[in-house]
């Protein structure tokens, strides 16, 4: 089984953008799965990822950490197996929404997950919002290692 050492997650501050590329050693099947079935969602992303009508383009939800915040989200596009498309804000949505993009691809016998993360509404200077992405960028190494580890694990099971 290879052992892939997948880098940290990025910032672009002028871009106000998040990006992360790791690589998963299970088939995009598995992955698909981690991304759009709401109890292995929760899984990796919060503690709770609740889509009444289930993770379909227009649906409505909320994610959740225990003891911190709620974000409200709406899927905006789905393609099956290869890329999902949702905003999300802190409550409810708004024009305060950011967008998170997952594409999927297939790269030397694994499964690639690219997400980029925009949109932000960041104020203050450019060490402020250099701060802000860096610490959103340490919640993305987080969880897609959460997910990765999740991905493999149905792999394997």
């Amino acid at each position: 089984m290879p052992e892939f050492e997948n880098p940290p997650a990025t910032v672009d501050v002028p871009g106000a953008r998040v990006t992360r590329i790791v690589a998963v050693d299970a088939p995009r099947s598995a992955v698909w799965r981690c991304l759009t079935e709401p109890e292995l969602l929760a899984r990796w992303l919060g503690d709770i990822a609740a889509f009444p009508d289930g993770v379909v383009a227009g649906a409505t939800g909320r994610f959740a950490w225990s003891g911190e915040v709620v974000l409200a989200a709406r899927v905006q596009e789905l393609d099956p197996e290869s890329r999902f498309v949702f905003d999300w804000a802190e409550g409810i949505l708004s024009e305060r929404a950011s967008t998170v993009e997952i594409t999927l691809r297939d790269v030397d016998g694994s499964t690639q997950v690219h997400l980029v993360e925009h949109g932000f509404p960041l104020e203050g200077d450019d060490a402020t919002r250099r701060e802000a992405l860096r610490a959103l960028a340490a919640g993305w190494t987080v969880e897609l290692d959460e997910l990765v580890d999740l991905a493999e694990s149905l792999r394997a099971a």
